[in-house]
């Protein structure tokens, strides 16, 4: 794909690089989101391009520089955490789970002798 390569999507400019500090007070609407204020930061390395466009985009909005990128992060961290928590399956395979759940356990010789040995804890 040249000096560009395309990953999850987006498309990543190996350089120019510039440093792109967030900083700042955040807007009215991020500080509902987060109760720590100015605890962390992050820095990020952007291509000029790319940090024009954000900024455009920010300022367009009528947000800081600083709550745009936040909520833009937190909204994505959101769906990905969603996403990653949640088991989608068609109807029958669900089925299938739940009479296998009704189903008495199957005996596991294994497991009975180790749940019967004694625990030794270390001491304290």
């Amino acid at each position: 794909m040249g000096a560009r390569e395309r990953s999850r999507g987006l498309l990543i400019a190996p350089a120019p690089l510039a440093e792109l500090y967030v900083s700042g007070q955040y807007n009215g609407v991020m500080s509902t989101i987060t109760e720590h204020q100015g605890r962390g930061r992050i820095n990020i390395r952007v291509a000029p391009e790319q940090e024009a466009r954000i900024r455009a985009a920010a300022e367009a909005n009528g947000e800081s520089l600083t709550g745009f990128l936040l909520a833009a992060a937190i909204t994505r961290a959101e769906e990905v955490l969603k996403r990653e928590s949640r088991i989608t399956v068609d109807l029958a395979t669900f089925q299938r789970f739940v009479a296998a759940l009704d189903q008495p356990p199957k005996p596991m010789p294994t497991l009975s002798r180790y749940a019967k040995q004694a625990v030794q804890r270390p001491p304290r």
